[in-house]
């Protein structure tokens, strides 16, 4: 069986949504819902919630913690062997997650994903993103730590089903505060990071080849507009490419485009002390790196 896990913080709105999704997938027995110390009406709206599915498991944080906090926070209370991570202003499409499920199972992955939709303009759009296959796969035949630094994250956190077992030993909450602590700020991308060291641990990633969750965008949300103009977007990116880059192969034509990904992200930064910033110094440290890689033609 699969749990769901969504922290959410102020989105009394959009959790229903949420919630409603993941109640249909017919694997999901657990929905564990982790309130990140919200000040709207999220509380109130979760129980009366649970007065009609069982299932639904409700903690709230002490303090505003985070998603990545609260993800963890989720994790420690999870009944089942396999877990999915749902944004609280997105939702999946249930049918296809159980295909999802099934295709984890079948082939023993530690991860299994599939593809991201977004809903933009009143309606539900197909995405290409640079790193999707147009085909299904199994991880012997794709370097997925690689494809990830060059391409960034194509894999969507909540259109991925996680077997808890590969993860249990070494995600836990001293690794994220140790992950805060190494970047010199609240990181962000802890979704990223997972996967980018599960895939470092030559764990079993594999591909479905079907959008299985819908991604609602907003500018304030981790991927929006204000997560690339606080530099974050730019910083993140070149922090856990400085962290993984160690012992893979890569050509020009694979420096390229990573240097450009990780440029674009810094073009839209906002015009402030930006050089002060802690995590400014793992920018400079990414660029270094690529001029070493590339005096090693």
């Amino acid at each position: 069986m699969l749990s769901v896990i969504i922290p959410s913080y102020n989105d009394e709105i959009a959790l229903p949504l949420a919630v409603a999704s993941a109640n249909e997938i017919k694997y999901v027995n657990e929905i564990i819902i982790v309130d990140d110390f919200s000040s709207d009406g999220t509380e109130n709206l979760v129980k009366k919630i649970k007065k009609n599915f069982e299932k639904i498991k409700y903690i709230k944080n002490p303090k505003n913690l985070g998603t990545g906090f609260s993800f963890l926070k989720g994790l420690e209370n999870i009944k089942n062997p396999h877990v999915m991570l749902l944004n609280s202003d997105d939702f999946v499409l249930p049918k296809k997650v159980e295909k999802l499920f099934n295709f984890t199972i079948k082939n023993n992955l530690d991860l299994g994903y599939g593809k991201m939709a977004i809903k933009k303009n009143g309606g539900v759009h197909k995405y290409t993103h640079p790193g999707y296959k147009n085909y299904t796969y199994l991880y012997n035949e794709r370097n997925e730590l690689k494809d990830l630094l060059i391409f960034d994250m194509y894999i969507p956190s909540f259109g991925s089903i996680i077997n808890y077992e590969s993860i249990k030993d070494f995600y836990t909450k001293k690794y994220y505060e140790d992950l805060n602590h190494d970047y010199g700020d609240a990181f962000k991308a802890h979704d990223y990071d997972l996967f980018l060291n599960l895939a470092k641990r030559k764990k079993k990633i594999g591909f479905m080849n079907e959008f299985v969750c819908v991604w609602c965008g907003k500018e304030d949300s981790q991927s929006g507009l204000k997560y690339i103009q606080s530099g974050d977007a730019c910083f993140e990116s070149a922090f856990l490419f400085n962290k993984y880059y160690k012992n893979e192969i890569f050509n020009k034509e694979s420096l390229k485009l990573i240097e450009s990904r990780v440029l674009k992200k810094k073009i839209g930064i906002k015009k402030f002390k930006l050089q002060k910033k802690p995590a400014y110094k793992h920018y400079k440290l990414f660029l270094d790196n690529l001029k070493k890689i590339h005096n090693s033609f």
